[in-house]
């Protein structure tokens, strides 16, 4: 009796589950019910959410209906294989997790050295800025010194008892001297003492959230460091400082615009109020650049405009290897070459009385000059005619190209391209819209290669209205449109590629453009704007 009594004991433990018949999707109820159609169990609350209009009923009377679907599991293997397909993944995801740490750990130690070697960058621009903007100041004193030192020992040699004997004008000059010296002494002396802010704001990145499913999905942002800079005010320049582009060679200041640790781009600073519009920029180094406005020849040293006006009623320019400046004029035949010592001499006679220069351009030491003139034949019909001219740098015309054609269409801009010649033409001589042409101009015929057709929907000559045009080392085409706020890329075809700034970088009327590097100076009405720029 008490071996049939062990028995049957120890058949009743054999299913013996050792844990309450808890819900997995609610875990504060027990299964009550079991749906005969999913196969599956339920608590009260399932009720209202899933099994509807099931076929249902109490679990203690549904012993027969489970016992058979945990036979026809069993028969069938199907729960053995699911749950071995779930460890295989759970293995594998293993292994991906492993991988992922992995990786992550490596980016971080890059990202690491990547900071390392640019505070090591840091350091050295720093150092550099620095020693510059001392030696400059040393160098202005030691020119003020040399000038109170000259005026000192003409003074000494002056003899009071022979005063009357002095022209006025001589000791006019004297006096005056003596002012300018106390002048630039109390400018210098009020220039504050370069300094230097720290900011040691590091962050190297953040680990982010992975995207379910995917343990790919981690990704480790790129190493950022707030800007680290002198601040400094700049004294004057020196007499000669305007022809800094003479100073420097073209592979040195490649080399320091790749190595040196740029500003934060946009770079921004007003001009004068005087300065309406800039109708030509010029960069020569990544703070000094040439303008044009109101017809007067200006310069830009440390992203400030200078006082001085180098020249008079100027239309165009372009800056020679040696850093001379070549000055265009449209009511002169002929181009004027800017010198060292700020003296303006004849380069080239160019014109005729039939035709007058209108725009220059520079490349490969070739010079181009577009010459233009306008005939009205009958009321409001024009004919408009031509006269290109290449030549060298020492003035020399290589060749010419004069041809005539009806409309009037006056050039603005032009760049020599491989494919031929990049013009920018005013279209109307009553309004100010423009179109953009790519011609191969021959003796005394042209061929129009490629048309800007516009790109906002509407014929270029109703809608584009353009103050700006320069290219990039790929050659293609940057302009500015002034109606639509926006700067955009044209390809060696003149269709639109994109656009590169708008109102959305704070742009307004941009006017002027042009490109150093990677630096693309924009002016937008009397505020200069630098973007960096990357070739497309």
């Amino acid at each position: 009796m008490a071996d049939n009594t062990l028995e049957c004991e120890e058949k009743q433990e054999v299913g013996t589950s050792p844990n309450q018949l808890r819900c997995r999707f609610h875990d504060t109820e027990e299964y009550s019910i079991f749906c005969k159609d999913c196969k599956d169990f339920m608590c009260f609350k399932c009720l209202g959410q899933l099994h509807q209009k099931h076929d249902l009923s109490q679990l203690q009377d549904a012993e027969e209906d489970i016992r058979k679907e945990m036979e026809v599991q069993l028969f069938e293997n199907k729960y053995s294989k699911q749950l071995s397909a779930l460890s295989d993944k759970l293995s594998q995801n293993r292994k991906k997790l492993a991988q992922s740490e992995e990786r992550l750990k490596n980016e971080i130690r890059t990202s690491v050295e990547q900071m390392k070697q640019n505070i090591d960058l840091s350091e050295a621009h720093l150092l550099s800025e620095l020693c510059n903007t001392f030696e400059s100041s040393q160098t202005t004193l030691q020119d003020g010194e040399i000038r109170i030192n000259n005026l000192q020992t003409e003074i000494d040699n002056f003899d009071v008892n022979k005063l009357h004997e002095y022209s006025v004008s001589h000791i006019t000059n004297i006096l005056s001297a003596m002012k300018l010296c106390s002048s630039r002494y109390d400018k210098i002396n009020n220039q504050p003492i370069p300094g230097f802010a720290p900011t040691m704001e590091f962050s190297i990145g953040s680990l982010v959230q992975m995207t379910s499913g995917s343990c790919d999905a981690c990704v480790l942002p790129l190493p950022s460091f707030s800007n680290i800079s002198t601040q400094t005010d700049y004294f004057e320049d020196s007499d000669t400082e305007w022809f800094d582009a003479a100073d420097r060679d073209e592979d040195d200041v490649e080399e320091s615009s790749s190595d040196e640790i740029k500003d934060e781009y946009p770079i921004k600073f007003q001009m004068s109020q005087d300065i309406a519009v800039i109708s030509k920029i010029v960069p020569i180094s990544e703070k000094n650049a040439w303008i044009i406005s109101n017809k007067k020849l200006l310069k830009i040293v440390e992203h400030t405009l200078q006082e001085d006006v180098y020249a008079e009623t100027v239309d165009d320019i372009v800056i020679l290897k040696d850093g001379c400046v070549l000055v265009l004029r449209n009511d002169k035949t002929f181009i004027m070459k800017l010198l060292p010592n700020r003296k303006l001499v004849r380069f080239a006679d160019v014109g005729s009385i039939n035709y007058f220069p209108y725009c220059i351009c520079i490349r490969d030491e070739i010079v181009v000059i577009y010459l233009w003139n306008v005939k009205e034949i009958v009321q409001n019909v024009y004919t408009s005619n031509n006269h290109i001219i290449w030549m060298n740098t020492d003035g020399i015309v290589t060749k010419s190209s004069l041809f005539a054609e009806i409309g009037w269409k006056r050039p603005c801009s032009i760049h020599n391209l491989e494919s031929g010649l990049c013009v920018l033409y005013h279209v109307k001589c009553e309004s100010s819209l423009h179109s953009i042409e790519l011609i191969e101009a021959k003796g005394e015929k042209y061929d129009i290669l490629y048309r800007f057709k516009g790109i906002y929907g509407l014929n270029p000559e109703r809608n584009f209205e353009c103050k700006g045009m320069c290219t990039d080392n790929s050659r293609n085409i940057l302009v500015s449109d002034h109606r639509h706020h926006s700067v955009y890329v044209l390809d060696k075809q003149l269709k639109y590629k994109k656009t590169l700034f708008d109102a959305r970088n704070g742009l307004d009327k941009p006017a002027a453009i042009s490109l150093l590097h990677d630096q693309l100076w924009v002016a937008d009405g009397n505020q200069m704007v630098i973007f960096q720029y990357a070739n497309m």
